[in-house]
């Protein structure tokens, strides 16, 4: 034998010392059954380098297919301008479902809960769909001056819609209510859940899901000293709350301008924003009907949500009146279709209204940018007549 295979068996015999001339007939049927084992190893070999590579090109082939896919999809580069809406569109509040592929978006009706769905952020309010929620018919106790409505998936994928209104049809008291979808489709059907504080003056409810599942609303009630204060409560489902501790109340000078909506000073209309491992809540002071309506910042440094020693409040505004925008408030915020961007929705007037009476708001947006440290920059209001492009990931 001449041949590598060959010179193994041997070697493998002669490692067994079965190379004598006593075990002749043993070397022999030895060597036969090493070459056989030899062979049926090779075979597996063989067989085992075929099926890699097979699962390598079946790889890449998927490989392939998705990049393909990807690389046919189309994006939204057409840019646009704000407002989002040609009429009065107050407390606006927007985000995105990756699940459906909408932005969804709803602002104070007063009289019902209205949401809107698009597939474009620009075409939200112009041209998207729309489906009433509930009407202020008197049912539940609902009877109108339904505010600032907001939209929040819970941690069991449903939907729920936080707003507040008058508990009777006479002016005065207003309460905090919820309701909810029956399924995970925000525009199926929806039931009312209910009042979460039932005894407290309150409205803007906004909520946020910590990493761990659990809930906290902050509200804005009014306190007998200080106005309007915020207050953060732990929640015990997606529509049950503790009674909450007061975080804030308005202190610094840009938050005390007057005159006042009621008569004494407001921080309200709180939303929860997260960034590169910090947990701010925006929030906004001083009167709606003012050009000094503004964005203020607290930022939750310590262990207990509901803990005011929790929280400190950042010295300046985020966000203040220019370029034609007068009294930008009421924020909420929200992600690109490809989550790599943030934006802000938020409410603003075309004049200054010296007069303080009541004028339109109109829906704004625009993205948010941070800082080294992941504290986010606004900037000023993006002018009526500037060009934005669309969220990242936006398709066509």
């Amino acid at each position: 034998m001449t041949t590598k295979k060959t010179l193994a068996i041997l070697l493998a015999a002669l490692a067994l010392g079965m190379t004598s001339c006593s075990g002749g007939a043993q070397t022999a049927e030895t060597t036969a059954a090493l070459e056989s084992n030899t062979d049926a190893q090779t075979k597996a070999e063989t067989q085992a380098q075929t099926n890699a590579q097979t699962e390598a090109e079946t790889e890449t082939e998927t490989e392939t297919e998705v990049e393909t896919e990807t690389d046919l999809r189309e994006y939204n580069t057409t840019p646009f301008c704000n407002p989002l809406a040609n009429f009065d569109t107050p407390d606006p509040c927007i985000t995105y479902d990756p699940d459906t592929g909408y932005y969804y978006g709803i602002f104070t009706q007063v009289d019902r809960l209205e949401l809107y769905r698009s597939k474009h952020v620009a075409d939200l309010f112009f041209s998207g769909e729309s489906k009433v929620i509930m009407r202020a018919d008197g049912s539940n106790s609902i009877y109108g001056d339904i505010w600032a409505p907001e939209i929040h998936r819970g941690p069991d994928g449903l939907w729920y819609i936080y707003s507040s209104s008058r508990v009777t049809p006479e002016e005065g008291e207003k309460r905090i209510f919820v309701y909810g979808s029956l399924t995970s489709d925000p525009f199926g059907e929806w039931e009312f859940k209910r009042r979460p504080f039932p005894a407290v003056y309150s409205i803007d409810p906004s909520v946020y899901t910590a990493p761990d599942g659990t809930q906290y609303m902050c509200s804005s009630k009014v306190d007998p000293t200080y106005g309007q204060v915020l207050v953060i409560s732990e929640m015990l489902s997606p529509y049950k709350c503790e009674i909450g501790k007061v975080i804030a109340k308005a202190e610094l000078e840009w938050e005390l301008v007057e005159p006042y909506t009621g008569g004494a000073a407001i921080l309200e209309g709180g939303f929860f924003l997260e960034n590169n491992g910090r947990l701010f809540l925006i929030y906004s002071a001083n009167g709606w009907a003012t050009k000094h309506y503004a964005l203020g910042v607290l930022e939750f440094v310590g262990e207990d949500m509901c803990d005011p020693d929790s929280w400190i409040k950042h010295p300046e505004p985020l966000f203040v009146y220019g370029n034609g925008a007068y009294g930008p408030g009421h924020a909420s915020f929200f992600r690109s279709p490809d989550g790599t961007e943030v934006w802000c929705a938020y409410h603003a007037m075309k004049e200054p209204n010296e007069s303080h009476t009541w004028v339109p708001r109109f829906v704004n947006v625009q993205k948010v940018e941070f800082d080294s440290t992941g504290y986010p920059v606004l900037g000023e209001p993006v002018g009526y007549e500037t060009p934005i492009a669309p969220p990242s990931g936006e398709e066509k």
